[in-house]
């Protein structure tokens, strides 16, 4: 391994591996204008009749600051018939320590409380507090923080008693962070890979790690809306990271989640995704999905991956992402979750093995329809049996909940979900339709599920490319490759844009691992350029396994 190869892989596995810190965090008071020093600006004041009051901002030297909020209210009512309130937004996971201070003319109540902005439930409440004619400040009472993230209302009640003059002040709810409490957005790490380009990308260790352990890994590739290069909208956006980070589910099947970011106005796959399928063999592998393989291929050697657990996903964008990597690495993975997008209907074959699990849209208008189901139909064709969950077309007959459970208990390793009359965004149902984790999880290369049913070679364990040495290299590099058994193979050299290069290996090879050197030179004995090459290695029984080198001169 290069000096710059140990480097990479010592800094990934520093910033995945090292328990995280977090640093201290300064407390930010989410309330504005609690001093009441820009008078009722950011404040609302509601009265349920009969109850009634009127406000002004006296200045005063009752309270903290030069001015405060004094109340009259000539008919109280009940407690919460006389509100003070501002929007406020929370956070989960975070620590609020509201507190306030008061005095009355004579002894009342007043409570604090968080409701949701829609108004009925109550995300907290703090203590009825007995104010008297002595000033003092309330609280602080601490709420640790829970609800979804949104806007809520901060209220003050202050109705219960008639004819009392009270005064509010110094108005607060500091936001801390909560140590013992992990966000969904917290849980990626940032990071950012260098191969045929550089991508920045997040990943989410498994909740509850232990180092002694294999763990599963999903690649996720987003859609075009997520391009960029400010590393938080693949993950933000609809359920493509969550669904596999979230707590619950982390309980379930503990797993890595990988999610690299394509670059504005670039592509997974360097196809207009609007006219549907395209050809694999007229359509170069991009530069993204090539660093996006290194990248994993970089972090299978760092970390403790399952290898034979690892699995691909992506929504339309990504969607043509996980059928193109498929195609290409057709047993790098143990299962793929596409949705809204199409592929190469002609490479079908090399996918019998493979489980997969496709949603679309019946009415999407971004990406047809006809890109999944010519897929699953191609797939069909070539001997595989599909479990349609929700049918097709004006016959359409949507399976029931036990009898999909029953199909999947059955091995079904092809699944196809269509959903009725929605159009391009059907995601956060499709993520969190509670079939499809368990169906994932269950899906393992070494014990494949469903497979002996199939037409078509099962995958037998060892048959890949590992990464060569040195890689970046000039001009010598050493690849290798392992056979589970026997049989004719060939290695061939291919630039990136599909030209045969050179055949390092044909003929017979035994079982096991073997190695072969390049020296930078094509059949011909002349020199190569720079840039970057791909061994593809093909066997007698139909199998075939792709690497990824970069030349430097």
């Amino acid at each position: 391994m290069t000096s710059s190869k140990k480097i990479a892989s010592f800094c990934i596995l520093l910033s995945i591996l090292l328990p995280r810190f977090l640093e201290a965090q300064d407390p930010v008071n989410i309330i504005k204008n609690g001093e009441f020093d820009e008078g009722k600006k950011y404040w609302l004041f509601k009265k349920v009749s009969p109850a009634a009051m009127t406000q002004t901002y006296p200045a005063t030297s009752l309270l903290s600051g030069s001015n405060c909020l004094e109340v009259d209210v000539t008919q109280g009512g009940s407690l919460q018939d006389l509100r003070v309130y501002q929007a406020s937004k929370l956070e989960e996971g975070r620590f609020y320590d509201i507190s306030f201070m008061a005095v009355s003319s004579k002894p009342c109540n007043v409570q604090a409380v968080f409701n949701s902005a829609s108004g009925g439930a109550v995300a907290w409440e703090g203590p009825v507090e007995a104010v008297t004619e002595t000033a003092q400040v309330y609280g602080p009472y601490r709420f640790d923080c829970w609800v979804a993230d949104g806007s809520y209302l901060f209220v003050l009640y202050l109705g219960g008693t008639d004819s009392v003059k009270i005064w509010i002040d110094a108005v607060v709810a500091e936001k801390t962070d909560n140590p013992d409490h992990l966000r969904n957005d917290e849980k990626f790490e940032y990071g950012t890979h260098h191969f045929a380009m550089t991508i920045p990308y997040r990943l989410c260790r498994p909740d509850a790690f232990d180092p002694a352990q294999v763990y599963p890994l999903v690649l996720a590739l987003h859609g075009a809306g997520e391009r960029g290069l400010d590393n938080e909208f693949p993950i933000s956006a609809h359920r493509l990271a969550y669904a596999w980070s979230d707590t619950e589910n982390q309980k379930k099947w503990p797993c890595y989640v990988l999610v690299p970011q394509c670059p504005e106005n670039e592509r997974w796959v360097d196809h207009d995704w609007a006219t549907g399928p395209y050809l694999v063999d007229e359509t170069p592998i991009s530069d993204e999905l090539l660093t996006v393989m290194d990248l994993l291929d970089s972090l299978m050697q760092v970390l403790p991956i399952d290898t034979n657990r690892i699995y691909v996903t992506g929504l339309s964008m990504g969607g043509y992402g996980t059928w193109d990597l498929i195609v290409r690495y057709p047993h790098q993975f143990a299962a793929a979750i596409p949705m809204s997008g199409a592929g190469d209907t002609t490479k079908a074959s090399v996918l019998m093995h493979l489980p997969v699990w496709d949603f679309h849209g019946e009415v999407d208008s971004t990406v047809p329809v006809t890109g999944s189901r010519d897929m699953i139909a191609a797939m069909v064709k070539a001997g595989r049996h599909a479990v349609y969950t929700h049918g097709m077309g004006s016959d359409r007959v949507v399976m029931t909940d036990p009898q999909i459970q029953a199909a999947i208990d059955a091995g079904a390793n092809l699944l196809y979900t269509e959903w009725p009359g929605k159009n391009h965004v059907m995601w956060a149902e499709s993520y969190d339709y509670p079939f499809l984790l368990p169906w994932v999880f269950s899906q393992d290369k070494q014990h494949p599920v469903g497979v002996e049913r199939l037409a078509g070679p099962a995958v037998p364990a060892g048959i890949r490319i590992g990464p060569n040495f040195p890689n970046p290299f000039n001009p010598v590099t050493t690849l290798t490759y392992s056979l589970a058994a026997g049989e004719d193979v060939m290695l061939i050299l291919y630039t990136i844009q599909g030209r045969m290069v050179r055949t390092l290996v044909s003929g017979t090879k035994a079982a096991g691992i073997h190695s072969v050197s390049w020296d930078g030179l094509d059949d011909a004995g002349a020199a190569c350029p720079s840039g970057i090459y791909l061994s593809v290695l093909r066997t007698e029984s139909g199998l075939s396994a792709t690497g990824r080198m970069l030349l430097l001169r």
